[in-house]
């Protein structure tokens, strides 16, 4: 059996080096511009070939780890309308909404393909580590057998439900994520132009119930040493939010918070701080207040 892995990015290239690691005879296309990630996997083992379409041709089962649904749409359609495609399975790592999962699980159905929502959290550091959670979306009856094929790139590997749910599941898990990081960046503002000490009051709180994953794994760090490298980008969270907000439109269901969190990364973005680490929300709202939260560290 042989794989594809398309989507050698700040994620991907860890993820497809598991696999290769795992045993798994791995193609790679040279159309990326992931240059240093492709030539590391050439050298760890993968076969690299010209084109996706390429990929098609040459294995059966194929991973995506792409940034958007258009994206997507293209690459399935370079890898299954090749002549010679003999891909039977794909497995979509990629952010999209649910809707999308359950258009491409029936174009797949309909042209003879299996296709499984399984997107990821866990960010760079878990990819790198081989730990990520995977999210499936697929029948109950399928679930083992896709657990076992992805299970080198993750360790929490779960069934969201039938196909689409698992790209449900990671659009609400960065809905909240992205509105609790834009609260604790107004949090700090706020407490900044109160003059309080944000490392006591952080630490107070996370050990209150206003604690969540932003207040108690980027806000010290970020407090200790004021760092905006690219981790996951603004841009990231405009559009992860904006998946959620495409939904509940289609859903006809009127939301109030997401709005708001688009609108301070929307901001952000147009601040030119798209590709920094989402934590960068925190200028938008210093600039508005015309404080700032902490300083940069002094260089040696």
């Amino acid at each position: 059996m042989k794989y594809g892995f398309i989507g050698l990015g700040n994620m991907g290239h860890f993820m497809a080096r598991h696999c290769i690691d795992a045993g798994y005879e791995m193609i790679v296309s040279s159309n990326t511009v992931y240059q240093k990630e492709l030539d590391e996997m050439v050298n760890e083992g993968a076969v690299k070939t010209d084109s996706n379409a390429e990929i098609g041709k040459n294995a059966e089962r194929v991973f995506l780890c792409l940034p958007n649904g258009n994206i997507v749409e293209e690459v399935v359609s370079e890898i299954m309308e090749v002549p010679g495609s003999i891909v039977k399975e794909i497995y979509d790592f990629s952010t999209v909404g649910p809707s999308f999962s359950k258009r491409q699980g029936r174009e797949g159905e309909a042209k003879g393909y299996a296709y499984y929502d399984c997107p990821i959290a866990g960010g760079v550091a878990g990819a790198e580590a081989g730990t990520l959670s995977i999210m499936i979306g697929c029948e109950e009856a399928e679930f083992e057998k896709v657990k076992e094929i992805v299970s080198p790139m993750g360790k929490n590997i779960m069934h969201a439900g039938p196909l689409g749910s698992g790209s449900a599941v990671k659009m609400f898990n960065n809905y909240l994520g992205g509105a609790d990081l834009v609260a604790c960046c107004e949090v700090m503002v706020m407490a900044k132009q109160l003059d309080m000490d944000l490392e006591k009051l952080f630490s107070i709180i996370n050990k209150s119930t206003g604690r969540n994953f932003a207040s108690e794994n980027a806000i010290p760090g970020f407090l200790k040493n004021r760092n905006f490298k690219p981790g996951f980008a603004t841009d990231l969270f405009y559009k992860d939010i904006n998946i959620a907000l495409q939904t509940a439109d289609e859903l006809k269901l009127p939301v109030s918070i997401g709005p708001a969190a688009l609108h301070a990364f929307g901001a952000t973005r147009a601040m030119g701080f798209g590709q920094e680490h989402s934590i960068a929300v925190v200028k938008y709202y210093e600039a508005l207040a015309n404080v700032k939260v902490n300083e940069e560290p002094e260089e040696n």
